[in-house]
């Protein structure tokens, strides 16, 4: 079976049926030169009309070419396994709504991890299978592969490395197996949005020899643009092409277009860079001071820009910290015991710690 046949018997037939919509901004050529009389905008931009206003009341680029080709470059890809996301969550939505139909298939997920994938399941009526990850927080690829085997119509394998709210970095090779066995029958979609803070490569790499493995990137963790809302997805052109015909006209908004050329400039690709070794520092300084505290049981070892700790009373000090106008998360529910700090600035992160030791005198006789 060719990679086209391989790919397009997962997708829902209701989806194979349909053409992507087409905008204004995506039927023939045009630019910065041309009057726009096509797509009914208001002629001004809005209220007060300041310079960063200017293009606001124009519809935008779907998926503006030069962001591709900096992505694709970034990415060591093509840049037609490409697609320009309003961030991970979107791209976990297109996939379901493009692999899943309501009531017959499903995924399987590896829980603790990311909350969206199951929530994005149950929105399109797909079945969630889990298989729980092992004690090592590494995946348990016989029992997940048995799974599938059981189970032909789950066509979506969510392997989220670094882990969310794990922090640890999944075996590569125990992803590749997974794709390698279950090709033909289902995507391993690998969500890599905390991978900047790893230091190991992207399995986007693998695509070409795996093309039923999928990759999700996000700028909202290494490049400080949570609030614009842009995420990458890669894959096969096939996949891509899929995703594209669901996809909202007009993802990404003229402001977040905007951003994002900054942040994948050279200059803006060295800031984020020198931001990450910041918090990576932090992150070094902030596990030493937990250590140290008797109300700290265990620091789980990170490859993300937070830490999950486990510790005496959650909510007690999940309480303690609100109090102090200090925002962390109870992930007792996803891992006993535990909470999810993520890494701030110097100052706040000593605040942080100063509110924790008031906490461990409290817990701790």
């Amino acid at each position: 079976m060719n990679i086209h046949d391989a790919i397009t018997k997962l997708a829902r037939s209701h989806v194979l049926a349909m053409t992507p919509y087409s905008s204004a901004r995506t039927e023939g050529e045009q630019g910065e030169s041309w009057a726009h009389h096509d797509a009914n905008e208001m002629l001004s931009p809005p209220y007060p009309g300041t310079a960063e206003q200017e293009g606001f009341n124009r519809y935008p680029d779907p998926q503006p070419s030069h962001l591709l080709d900096a992505f694709a470059d970034i990415y060591k890809v093509d840049r037609y396994q490409l697609l320009l996301t309003r961030g991970a969550d979107e791209a976990i939505d297109l996939l379901i709504r493009v692999f899943c139909r309501e009531n017959v298939d499903g995924i399987l997920i590896h829980p603790p991890t990311f909350v969206m994938f199951e929530h994005a399941a149950h929105i399109q009526g797909a079945t969630v299978f889990r298989v729980p990850l092992r004690e090592d927080f590494q995946l348990d690829t016989t029992s997940m592969l048995a799974t599938c085997r059981a189970n032909p119509n789950i066509k979506l394998v969510f392997a989220c490395s670094p882990n969310n709210p794990t922090s640890n970095l999944m075996r590569r090779d125990d992803v590749l197996e997974l794709a390698r066995e279950l090709a033909g029958q289902a995507l391993v979609v690998v969500d890599e949005v905390y991978l900047a803070y790893s230091g190991q490569a992207s399995l986007s790499a693998k695509i070409a020899e795996h093309p039923n493995l999928v990759v999700m990137r996000s700028l909202s963790k290494d490049h400080a643009l949570a609030g614009e809302r842009c995420g990458v997805l890669i894959a096969h052109p096939e996949v891509i092409s899929l995703a594209g015909r669901i996809l909202a006209p007009y993802p990404l908004s003229v402001s977040a277009i905007r951003s994002v050329t900054a942040a994948v400039s050279p200059e803006g690709i060295e800031y984020a860079r020198n931001l990450r070794e910041q918090i990576l520092g932090e992150r070094k300084n902030m596990e030493k001071a937990l250590r140290a505290s008797p109300a700290v049981q265990h620091i789980y070892p990170s490859d993300t820009n937070f830490l999950l700790v486990r510790t005496t009373d959650p909510a007690l000090l999940v309480r303690m910290m609100e109090e102090n106008h200090i925002k962390i998360r109870d992930r007792s529910n996803a891992v006993p015991g535990c909470v999810r700090i993520s890494i701030g600035n110097p100052r706040q992160n000593e605040r942080l710690l100063q509110v924790f030791a008031e906490y461990a005198a409290k817990v701790v006789r």
